[in-house]
């Protein structure tokens, strides 16, 4: 009776290894074990490309904002200046004797976008750089504000559609005061609101994304999707994705736009200097599309895959290779894609020239090598001089191959070690590293503005232009990044004005000379 009892599950045990080794219950258990890890496999994959996307995604979103971001702190800081400046001559000169000196002193913006205007303590407008349809503002927010406020602040008030253009229009102004000190009225400058979102690109936002400006109190002053301009709705500012402090590098999460209802990673900060946040987001549905193909083309193959393997068991070891091809593709694919995200989130698609992000981290780093062997380097700023009558005259097309050449020429002009980006518009920079003497800035300089005067085909049309070059070097002109780009920017401007086609050297006059040009104004 025992040794039945022990020698029963043996056999059972090795009836049931033999029937699992027959061809009918062996091949569909291998099929499905083959079927379980593709499945698995497959899925995984489209689950860690979908974070990778996400991940690509975000990181855009906040490069954009930098970017955007960037652009409407000019535009602010430009508007403040005026404000300022005719502020503090405002008492000497009377609006109407002030406007034609900031004119004729090239002072104020440009008046095609901006309007400046005057008031008195009543609010009726005195002397305006355009003719207006409104002739009191005495109701509005931002008059309201400099007349109950005892302090000289910009204020900046909500939109308006201009009576005239129907178009919306952003005011800021600033308070003016008599003698006694008592209120005489403010200065304003109005801009159309589409000025600050006229940076959208639909090949980096594509045509659902979103560039906007918000008041403190959760109200657009302007908002910007594909061809869609709006301003005055408001939103729930708590709920905004304002990144902040340690919130700068976390990945941001899709989320639906209560106005148009499209689902969007958006990335939102609150400008240091003025009462505005910029926000700009990325359609979840266009920046994912590439991946969801890619997935529905993996899915499409674990199918077709499962179909071959239960149709032909015979042919598991040839369609695993297969399978493997495929994955290797598939991350191949991955990788140069990748690769291509990261290159156009640091070069300027235009002219293929490292990018402002790329050459600010290029500068950072000289700067660390430099100081650490104190060597020396030196930043150039280059600015066409008429660039403006190609687009006028021959039209944008002929004005973004006049960019493109003018890069190719001034790679020709640079040692291997430097670096020439392009900031925007038809500005570029170039990085001079490890410097040994000055006069090869000169030389630098003296070579782009000879190559850059050379004749240019464009349309088949012979065409000129020139440049201005202003140049600061490291650490006469400043220790850190911005203090030498500044520089290098403020040395351009003196090139122009003496006479353009040239190049200066920075030097503490020229700030001096600014600085006397603004208080005899």
């Amino acid at each position: 009776m025992n040794m039945k009892n022990i020698r029963i599950p043996n056999t059972t045990l090795r009836n049931w290894l033999y029937k699992t080794t027959e061809p009918h219950i062996l091949y569909p258990g291998m099929i499905a074990i083959v079927l379980a890890v593709i499945w698995v496999t497959t899925l995984h994959l489209i689950k860690v490309e979908h974070a990778t996307a996400e991940h690509t995604v975000a990181v855009t979103s906040i490069d954009l904002l930098h970017a955007y971001e960037s652009q409407v702190l000019r535009t602010l800081r430009e508007i403040d200046l005026t404000l300022m400046i005719i502020d503090k001559t405002y008492e000497f000169m009377g609006e109407q004797a002030l406007l034609p000196e900031l004119k004729e002193r090239h002072l104020s913006p440009s008046a095609r976008l901006f309007t400046i205007s005057f008031t008195d303590a009543r609010g009726n407008i005195m002397a305006s750089t355009r003719p207006s349809a409104i002739a009191n503002v005495a109701d509005q927010d931002y008059f309201q504000s400099q007349r109950q406020g005892q302090t000289d602040v910009l204020s900046i008030g909500l939109p308006q559609q201009d009576p005239g253009s129907g178009e919306w229009q952003l005011y800021f102004s600033r308070r003016l005061d008599k003698a006694d000190g008592s209120f005489a009225g403010i200065v304003i400058v109005s801009v159309p609101a589409y000025y600050f979102v006229s940076g959208y690109e639909p090949s980096a936002l594509g045509e659902h994304g979103l560039l906007g400006l918000i008041s403190a109190e959760g109200v657009f002053l302007v908002r910007r999707s594909g061809k869609t301009i709006s301003a005055g709705d408001r939103v729930d500012y708590a709920a905004l994705p304002v990144r902040n402090g340690d919130e700068a590098d976390r990945d941001t999460a899709p989320s639906v736009d209560a106005l148009d209802g499209v689902l969007r990673y958006a990335s939102a900060h609150e400008l240091y200097e003025f009462p505005l946040t910029v926000i700009v987001g990325l359609s979840a549905d266009e920046q994912l599309a590439g991946m969801r193909r890619s997935a529905r083309t993996y899915l499409w193959w674990a199918s077709a895959g499962s179909v071959l393997l239960i149709l032909f068991g015979s042919m598991l070891g040839y369609l695993n290779h297969q399978l493997a091809l495929s994955r290797r593709r598939t991350v191949e694919e991955h990788i140069a894609n990748a690769a291509r995200v990261e290159y156009l989130a640091f070069h300027d698609s235009l002219t293929t020239l490292p990018n402002r992000s790329l050459f600010s981290k290029l500068l950072g780093q000289s700067l660390n090598q430099t100081q650490r062997y104190n060597r020396h380097l030196a930043v150039l700023f280059i600015d066409l001089d008429h660039f403006k009558k190609v687009n006028d005259t021959l039209g944008h097309e002929a004005g973004d191959q006049l960019l493109q050449e003018v890069a190719a020429r001034l790679r020709t002009c640079l040692r291997a070690s430097d670096t020439v980006a392009r900031l925007g518009g038809d500005e570029f920079i170039v990085l001079l590293p490890e410097l040994d003497e000055e006069k090869y800035a000169a030389t630098v300089a003296q070579k782009i503005l000879s190559a850059t005067a050379q004749v240019f085909i464009l349309q088949g049309q012979e065409f000129r232009v020139t440049a201005s070059v202003g140049i600061s070097t490291y650490p006469q002109d400043g220790m850190d990044e911005q203090t030498l780009i500044k520089n290098a920017d403020t040395a351009m401007y003196h090139a122009k004005e003496a006479g353009k086609n040239s190049f200066q050297f920075y030097s503490e006059k020229m700030n001096a000379s600014s600085l006397e040009r603004h208080n005899l104004s």
